[in-house]
């Protein structure tokens, strides 16, 4: 059972990236690199092929690590002057811009709503307060994706929580 659902989203990851390749670009970004923010808006939407992100919100200290196969972006509707995202390792990814994604939307319209799917979730997680259970499923989220250097922040302690001037 479990190889086959392995199998099942191995065949779908491939099919993500070798469908957003045809869409976007191929990018890549050092460690702990500035990905977007409100002063460097990205208008994107991001599909990660090998690495790790942090999304966080400036205003909650609330951080998200996600990494490969998992998507990000800046999409209008989900930017606010609060989110950053940047690089915790060496990223490969995908990136759409804006025309194409609208392309992507008239003829993949079920990988465009994954991938905006994916967003609200991490824009809901980063937003919104959590239980103590969800905080707790996201910790264990993190290890089984490989990230085991999990950083807590106390939320008084803006310098190490955000790129604050």
């Amino acid at each position: 059972m479990k190889l086959t659902k392995r199998k099942h989203l191995e065949d779908k990851w491939k099919y993500n990236y070798e469908t957003l390749s045809a869409y976007g670009e191929i990018g890549e970004v050092g460690e702990s690199q500035l990905i977007y923010s409100f002063e460097q808006p990205a208008h994107a939407v991001y599909f990660i092929t090998s690495g790790f992100v942090r999304l966080f919100n400036k205003e909650t200290c609330r951080t998200k690590i996600i990494g490969a196969g998992e998507f990000f972006g800046d999409r209008s509707v989900f930017f606010t002057k609060h989110m950053y995202v940047e690089s915790v390792t060496p990223v490969v990814f995908v990136r759409v811009d804006e025309e194409s994604y609208s392309r992507l939307m008239k003829h993949e319209p079920k990988l465009a709503v994954e991938l905006i799917t994916h967003i609200s979730k991490n824009h809901i997680y980063l937003t919104e307060k959590q239980s103590l259970l969800s905080e707790t499923k996201e910790l264990f989220s993190q290890l089984k994706k490989g990230y085991s250097k999990i950083h807590h922040v106390k939320k008084s302690d803006h310098q190490l929580c955000c790129h604050c001037s």
